[in-house]
């Protein structure tokens, strides 16, 4: 047996236990439905447990309504008839409801009610109820509390610190250092940010099943992709950025220029860094930072100066400028565009 299912195993006799503890102190009748619902809802994560749970819970409603409300309604009539309207009533509610394994335990409910519990129903009704959902509640608090699963604070952890070694690379990349030694050390520190999101990208697995069955439409998850996405893409501009030729700004006469791009170049590396300041005040879904976003300055590239100096340079130093210059773009579309699919998500 592997560790992780030695641990479920482990963790769901532990809490069967305790639920099974507490029902002895309270002496209340029908505390067996407290340990199915345990044993009926745990799966091993949070997010699949929850809705497990959500459907026992509203499975149990139904099926207790319909067998409070059927009995009095089609009692006198022989079982052979009565249950079987029942079934159809609960069958066609569950079902209106799109329920799955909720439906499975709302027939149950109406079966043990109608043919077990018919002569008690007024005091097994609100006890079937409140033993089910401490039940669920206890299956919820064991996946907190006894051997938690750690793979959503790892995958929101792990994009925060990709978020601040990229803004931390672009700075360092920045610096007034020989471009050579600068090329390697990007192209270490890209390899090491590659294998971080490859790494992020395995163990997002695991966290999207803490999430649940829709998790592709948490808007938490829709987050990570974002981010993700972001990421992906900041990475080929800056290996795109290592493998261009570096203009010689000062000889063309590109010197505001240069001052211009360095600037937007460190303001985006600020902005990675108060994207990753912002999520990290809370496990939820937080709004983008509130400051006005940095933009590339069109004006200081397209001066009556700049035009000048542009007319001086051969096609070949025009490209090497004009592609610097584009891959500065997509970074400036590329956190537009994230932004304001970030801001989409909070709606």
């Amino acid at each position: 047996m592997s560790s992780t299912a030695l641990r479920d195993n482990l963790r769901l006799a532990l809490t069967v236990a305790v639920v099974n503890g507490f029902a002895t102190l309270t002496g209340l009748a029908f505390a067996m439905y407290a340990s199915l619902a345990v044993v009926s809802v745990t799966v091993g994560n949070y997010g699949n447990t929850l809705e497990l749970g959500r459907q026992r819970l509203i499975g149990t409603t139904i099926g207790v309504i319909v067998v409070f409300y059927g009995y009095r309604a089609w009692g006198h009539l022989p079982v052979l008839v009565a249950l079987p309207l029942a079934l159809l009533l609960a069958r066609l509610i569950a079902g209106s409801l799109r329920l799955t394994v909720g439906y499975v335990v709302c027939c149950f409910v109406v079966i043990m009610g109608w043919l077990t519990h018919e002569q008690q129903l007024d005091s097994w009704i609100p006890l079937r109820l409140f033993w089910t959902a401490f039940g669920i509640i206890m299956a919820l608090l064991s996946l907190r509390l006894f051997w938690p699963s750690r793979a959503r604070i790892e995958q929101r952890q792990g994009l925060l610190q990709l978020l601040v070694d990229l803004g931390q690379t672009l700075q360092d990349y920045l610096q007034n250092t020989p471009a050579a030694q600068r090329r390697r050390a990007l192209t270490h520190r890209l390899r090491m940010l590659r294998n971080s999101l490859l790494s992020l990208r395995d163990q997002r697995v695991n966290a999207l099943r803490e999430l649940g069955p829709l998790a592709a439409q948490h808007p938490v998850a829709q987050l990570w992709e974002l981010l993700d996405q972001a990421c992906e893409a900041l990475m080929l501009d800056l290996d795109e950025l290592r493998r261009l030729q570096a203009p010689d700004w000062q000889a063309w006469g590109l010197k505001p220029q240069h001052e211009a791009a360095l600037t937007y170049s460190r303001t985006v590396a600020e902005r990675l860094l108060r994207w990753q300041a912002v999520l990290r005040r809370s496990i939820g879904l937080q709004a983008p930072p509130q400051e006005p976003r940095p933009s590339l300055p069109v004006q200081s590239l397209r001066s009556a100066q700049a035009d000048q100096a542009y007319a001086q340079l051969s096609p070949e130093q025009l490209q090497c400028v004009a592609s610097r210059l584009v891959v500065l773009n997509r970074i400036d579309h590329t956190l537009e565009s994230t932004e304001r699919r970030w801001q989409a998500l909070l709606q």
